[in-house]
């Protein structure tokens, strides 16, 4: 698949006039998407928990993650984010792609708009 990268503004949940745009490296082997603690941090975005990552090398890690809002092309939802340290990747992720509702063209290396699936709009019927 080509690398791409993408503007994406990322803004804090609770303030959503703290935020800023960012240009991401689409990574649809990413779950979660990666910021840069220093950002997410200056936005005041604050970690909720922490999460086991399995690298592309194997190995395994853990970063604080947390909640931010994203905005790409006009749609707006607020996604899990990991907190990156100093010398790791910004990356926009599978959880926040989905989330958004895009999917990946490698071909052309953008995003496509795609519908959100759903099991069913109406209620089971209550059984007697």
């Amino acid at each position: 698949m080509g690398l791409f990268e993408v503007n994406v503004t990322v803004a804090n949940p609770t303030a959503p006039e703290r935020a800023t745009e960012i240009s991401l490296l689409v990574d649809t082997g990413a779950t979660l998407s990666w910021l840069p603690r220093s950002l997410l941090n200056g936005l005041g975005v604050k970690p909720l928990s922490r999460s086991r990552f399995i690298l592309a090398d194997g190995s395994r890690i853990e970063r604080e993650t947390g909640l931010a809002l994203f905005t790409l092309d006009g749609k707006t939802m607020g996604v899990p984010v990991a907190f990156a340290e100093p010398g790791e990747g910004s990356v926009l992720g599978a959880t926040a792609l989905e989330t958004l509702g895009f999917a990946v063209d490698p071909v052309e290396k953008k995003l496509i708009p795609r519908d959100l699936y759903a099991l069913s709009a109406i209620p089971p019927s209550e059984s007697v």
